[in-house]
């Protein structure tokens, strides 16, 4: 009886002290969660090369991987942003750094900073995010630029507009150059963004007419990569997160449509080299490699061992476009620029980015994502 009960008490110590190292382990990681982490390297720059720019949307998905180059590149930057889709962990590990400031705040309301440089990104992007609250993608895109715009003439900064394909709306001519005027449904479902981002353009070239604002325009086409949203809600996103979890991916319509994806450390090349130059038109920044939706199923499939999803059709998306593929002659000839990730490398990095999401259960500062890996190779 002795021994018996001894084997029970070691049971019930044993018992405790895995449930008191499960409570220190949670407690480690937290306080560990608090402890700084190093920053990344930055590149010195003396006072009249270094630049003070301000990134509205900055803890977004592009506007993070922007922050992080010209961050390394040496400039002090400002990140304005609401957090209506971006999220501060994107920015996370600039937090403390005296090149790095962040600003909570909407820009449909008036921001009084100083800046050299304006890059201004802040809007909804992805259909789901923009169709949620479309009144507030139409201020964000009209009120919100002429703030920013309004800036840009007050303290003399040149400003870059993120703009969009969706300016093309359902194309009748293919590939679009930026002659192209679009075809779009004003009162549609994607108008809120579309006309949104139409008006935006208008606007700038009026500043840059009547005030003498310095403007650029990029007309971004369909970016992946690293921190894009879990619900995100278009193509690489939704087939990734399904195929990851061996749900049922979802086609809408015939799955003929046609997208070019453009990984977004080339598209942050694309942005910084446009604001850079002198050319003052807008560019269209996107990978000219044209791929159907099926196609991107199967490619995506093959890339995640193991998957065993199927796929299933559903109900064409109204006012999709049914083609789409960038017409780059202009970003060539007068930036230089041209994306160099190819699609399966660019899905590799986005894969590898979505499972660490999925497994993530505790938050540390150092599961932040950076991406070197895909840049350090060009």
């Amino acid at each position: 009886m002795d021994s018996e009960s001894n084997v029970n008490k070691d049971k019930e110590e044993l018992k405790e002290a895995k449930t008191r190292i499960e409570q220190l382990e949670k407690k480690i990681a937290i306080l560990e969660g608090r402890i700084p982490e190093k920053y990344p390297d930055v590149k010195y720059l003396g006072y009249k090369e270094r630049k003070r720019i301000l990134i509205t949307g900055g803890a977004g998905f592009v506007g993070s991987h922007l922050v992080d180059i010209l961050m390394i590149q040496g400039h002090e930057v400002i990140v304005v942003d609401n957090f209506f889709t971006g999220r501060k962990r994107n920015v996370e590990h600039w937090f403390g750094h005296r090149h790095f400031e962040m600003i909570h705040h909407d820009i449909v309301n008036p921001l009084y900073v100083e800046a050299d440089e304006i890059y201004h990104l802040a809007s909804p992007a992805s259909p789901p995010h923009y169709m949620q609250n479309p009144v507030k993608t139409i201020k964000t895109n009209t009120l919100g630029t002429i703030n920013m715009l309004g800036l840009a003439r007050r303290v003399g900064a040149k400003i870059l507009i993120a703009s969009t394909s969706e300016v093309y709306g359902d194309p009748m001519v293919h590939p679009q150059p930026e002659s192209y005027w679009g075809h779009v449904n004003p009162i549609g479902p994607r108008a809120c963004y579309d006309e949104g981002k139409r008006v935006a353009e208008t606007l700038a070239y009026s500043y840059a007419k009547q005030e003498n604002v310095s403007v650029r325009v990029a007309r971004i086409f369909n970016t992946y990569g690293p921190r894009m949203h879990v619900s995100d809600g278009r193509v690489v996103s939704n087939f990734v997160m399904q195929a990851l979890q061996n749900l049922t991916i979802t086609v809408y319509g015939n799955g003929k449509q046609t997208r070019s994806f453009c990984y977004v450390s080339d598209l942050v090349d694309g942005l910084i080299a446009l604001m850079a130059s002198s050319y003052t038109l807008p560019v269209n920044l996107g990978n000219p490699v044209e791929h159907t939706i099926e196609g991107d199923y199967v490619a995506l499939v093959n890339l995640v061992p193991g998957c065993r999803s199927t796929v299933a059709t559903g109900a064409a998306v109204e006012d999709d476009p049914q083609r789409r593929r960038p017409d780059i002659t202009l970003a060539n000839t007068h930036l230089k620029w041209k994306p160099k990730v190819s699609l399966e490398e660019g899905l590799q990095r986005t894969i590898e980015y979505f499972r660490e999401e999925l497994s993530r259960t505790t938050f540390y500062n150092n599961q932040t994502y950076i991406d070197v890996k895909v840049k350090n190779k060009h």
